[in-house]
């Protein structure tokens, strides 16, 4: 997720180069705060902008963008990090059940679910005002297909009775950090475990961070094939888990199929994937134990930040 101080967010870091090129800028819309509340794992704020409305996740005087939406485009994918998301769509073009861990706005799962009929979404976050939020500001659908539960998503992934699953996106974020027990080989099998046969796993890594290459060490012990794409502003890395291999020239068709289907830009994120591997790092590895006092434990860790981060 993004993370500025709070007066560049609202100031534009593009206005002075723009309006160099193109005269004077205008004058950007008043952002006013539609609602602020705290949980026992976050304070949220969600602001209004003109059409954009946005997620923040406050940390002292940090205001972290966790989603945005613009009521005039609702699929249209603001954020950079859901954008490079959709790759998992060159794995798995065709996903009928979608479990979603960490829910924020829902951005990415409320732009699949308008783009594939008959598509199943489960959402889960463990914090009951993010959910709520969700509903209330960021056009969750008001439909059976789309269910929101309120738990922990290590739980909720590990409880599930069988592999039922064709595309898991892993988005849970405290902040800047995720809950150590949400990035451990142990939760990664658990979730190659879930996918049916051709099914993908997606999760954004920040790629110049010191834990990078201990993620994706943990993620290439738990799943045999991994496919990275480096963002739009080479900052993140979406790397996309499959127990099948996919070859280069079936990832090609693939994102031609879906520049019709989730719209243009699929081939150029395609044309994004690494073909080098990342070496070293360090397997993550945990105690869970598959119980609510495990759950406890890591997610009280991150105060201020979670564990390993």
């Amino acid at each position: 997720m993004s993370s500025l101080p709070r007066r560049a967010l609202l100031a534009g870091a593009s206005s002075a180069l723009l309006a160099s090129v193109a005269g004077p800028a205008r004058a950007e819309p008043e952002e006013r705060v539609l609602e602020r509340a705290s949980s026992d794992y976050n304070d949220i704020v969600v602001t209004q902008a003109g059409s954009v409305r946005t997620m923040y996740f406050v940390q002292g005087e940090r205001w972290l963008i966790e989603s945005q939406l613009d009521l005039r485009d609702p699929d249209a994918l603001s954020l950079s990090v859901f954008r490079s998301m959709r790759a998992a769509l060159l794995l798995q073009p065709a996903p009928r059940r979608v479990l979603m861990v960490g829910v924020g706005g829902g951005q990415l799962s409320n732009f699949l679910f308008s783009r594939l009929p008959g598509v199943e979404i489960d959402a889960v976050d463990i914090d009951p005002e993010v959910i709520r939020l969700a509903r209330a500001y960021f056009q969750i659908p008001g439909d059976p297909r789309y269910r929101t539960h309120v738990g922990d998503g290590r739980l909720f992934v590990e409880q599930r009775p069988e592999a039922d699953t064709d595309l898991l996106i892993l988005d849970a974020f405290r902040g800047t950090s995720v809950p150590f027990h949400l990035r451990t080989r142990q939760f990664y099998a658990a979730c190659r475990a879930r996918l049916r046969a051709g099914g993908a796993a997606v999760a954004n890594l920040h790629t110049h961070t010191s834990r990078y290459v201990d993620d994706r060490a943990t993620f290439g012990a738990a799943f045999e094939h991994n496919y990275a794409f480096v963002d739009e502003r080479e900052a993140e890395t979406t790397l996309v888990c499959t127990r099948d291999p996919v070859g280069l020239y079936q990832v090609r068709r693939n994102a031609v199929v879906a520049d019709r289907t989730f719209g243009p830009g699929m081939q150029r994120l395609g044309a994004r994937l690494q073909v080098h591997s990342v070496r070293g790092g360090h397997v993550l590895e945990d105690d869970f134990s598959n119980s609510a006092a495990g759950a406890k434990r890591h997610n009280d860790s991150c105060s201020p930040r979670c564990q390993g981060d």
